[in-house]
């Protein structure tokens, strides 16, 4: 990371969620709001092709909605880790809306609960020793050694090329006895009774998304192993895995499950579009029009109540220093 540089923000040129001015700390000074728009969508600045993913409202609304399906999948635990109540410091790596963020705030209002992303759409208003910053977590950290009681990453598979850099600099900024906690959803839809169609459109889906993420350095199927294979390498000493399904759709019979499928097919319904036109126009040579078309199919197969189908998820690894 760059030096950190406080940067004071026009309200008149931020979105409506972000920050007041002089309540931003970013590492660079400006145009972080100098957004890109290609077919349609916004796209963030700094760092400008770092990721994929538009950060418009339309897709702040999909990332709430994937947010609360997989809270409900975890039993509406904000993470698995066995923190002290005395909790005083938590990095959230990726923090998006910062939903995250207020969330552990509301739970532990003593901590201070920092929030990093490449794009400023957090809120406006928040707790005291609530934080946010804009920066780009693959470059050297600029905090304190054995600063963290607790990092948390949720769904990075899409944005980190560098997982044993990512994992080397937690080690670092952890305090002996902290924990990191990666909540990481795989981009590889199955079901358990073989009732995704011989020629899914969903199945196709998730491996031209796998394979236009391979051409930026990234993996978005992988399993509990492989991240925990990593975290050893960067010497962690005990991890646990805990291994979930988040249902798209409201084919489960339980009806935690159901709900839980609700929030995700709605997540999908309405932000597919997002996560896929960027990444297939500009890596894997589609025509919008055919993105479109496509996407047509993959949400019909979703909304199916014959095809059972679930994101594979570990709601951690959960690691900690001895």
């Amino acid at each position: 990371m760059a030096e950190n540089i406080t940067t004071k923000f026009d309200a008149s040129n931020t979105d409506e969620n972000s920050f007041d001015e002089g309540s931003y700390t970013t590492s660079i000074a400006s145009s972080i709001t100098d957004y890109k728009y290609e077919h349609g969508r916004r796209y963030h600045a700094y760092q400008e092709g770092r990721y994929v993913l538009p950060n418009d409202e339309d897709e702040q609304n999909r990332m709430d909605l994937q947010y609360h399906a997989m809270r409900l999948a975890f039993g509406n635990k904000p993470f698995f880790a066995p923190v002290d109540k005395d909790l005083k410091r938590v990095l959230d790596v990726g923090t998006g809306t910062g939903i995250w963020v207020e969330d552990v705030a509301d739970f532990y209002p003593d901590a201070e609960v920092y929030g990093i992303d490449l794009s400023p759409i957090q809120p406006r208003w928040s707790a005291p020793k609530v934080k946010y910053q804009v920066d780009d977590v693959e470059q050297p950290w600029t905090y304190p050694p054995s600063h963290f009681d607790l990092i948390h990453t949720r769904i990075m598979l899409g944005s980190l090329r560098d997982w044993p850099f990512f994992f080397t600099q937690c080690l670092k900024h952890l305090r002996p006895g902290g924990y990191i906690e990666c909540q990481e959803l795989s981009v590889n839809a199955r079901t358990d009774d073989n009732s995704l169609p011989e020629e899914s459109a969903l199945t196709a889906w998730c491996n031209n998304q796998q394979e236009g993420m391979k051409k930026l350095g990234m993996e978005l199927m992988v399993t509990g192993d492989m991240i925990k294979k990593q975290m050893h390498e960067a010497g962690f000493v005990e991890v646990e895995v805990k291994e979930f399904k988040i249902p798209i759709g409201q084919w489960p019979k339980d009806p935690k499950m159901r709900e839980t499928g609700a929030f995700q097919l709605v997540a999908m319904l309405e932000g597919i579009g997002g996560l896929t036109m960027a990444l297939w126009t500009r890596f894997l040579g589609w025509k919008k029009e055919d993105v479109e078309d496509e996407l047509v199919k993959v949400k019909l197969e979703m909304q199916s109540k014959r095809v059972h189908s679930y994101w594979p998820t570990y709601g951690s690894p959960i690691l900690y220093l001895p």
